[in-house]
């Protein structure tokens, strides 16, 4: 009987990941470290950290020092100390708001909003309301779907997705995903 282990970037991550499953950034979730005594005034992980399999020394090819969190281990003990933490559908719809803010950024600044089309068409109907939510908290104007309507928002013309079937004679356009 094989057992499968976990991959190593499962287990270490870096700050930035990290905060991703607490709904941080890297910043913020270095000052929770801190706080839970994992992390000096230095920015450089603690004692503890180090002889408690917290953290792990990965030197960077040029020979920078850089350290790797243990994501259970340190998860577990930010948890003790009363932050929640994001499920794994949580991370993804905060990824997806964090990427469609970007896209929108981007055609606004370039005038080509085709990846940004193209993203919409790819999210499923279902992972609106939590999209929106994380896109409401990081303070973006944009909506997936009709908020006001319980009708099915069809994906946009030659993209697959999962969600209901294009009525015929329905005009289906970038902006039907996007509110």
């Amino acid at each position: 009987m094989s057992k499968k282990h976990p991959r190593f970037r499962d287990l270490w991550v870096n700050q930035t990941e990290l905060g991703r499953h607490f709904g941080m950034s890297a910043v913020a979730i270095g000052k929770k470290l801190q706080e839970v005594r994992l992390r000096t005034e230095q920015k450089e992980p603690s004692e503890r950290a180090k002889n408690e399999g917290y953290c792990r020394f990965t030197p960077m090819k040029d020979g920078t020092p850089f350290y790797l969190w243990n994501k259970d281990k340190v998860a577990a003990l930010l948890r003790e100390s009363g932050m929640s933490q994001l499920s794994e559908r949580e991370v993804e719809a905060r990824n997806t708001a964090t990427m469609l803010i970007d896209l929108d950024r981007q055609a606004e600044e370039t005038g080509m909003d085709k990846l940004l089309y193209f993203a919409i068409g790819e999210i499923k109907q279902r992972d609106y309301s939590l999209i929106n939510r994380y896109l409401r908290e990081l303070g973006s104007a944009l909506r997936l779907g009709d908020n006001e309507s319980s009708e099915p928002t069809p994906a946009p013309p030659g993209v697959s997705s999962e969600r209901e079937p294009q009525q015929s004679g329905e005009d289906s356009n970038f902006n039907e995903g996007l509110n």
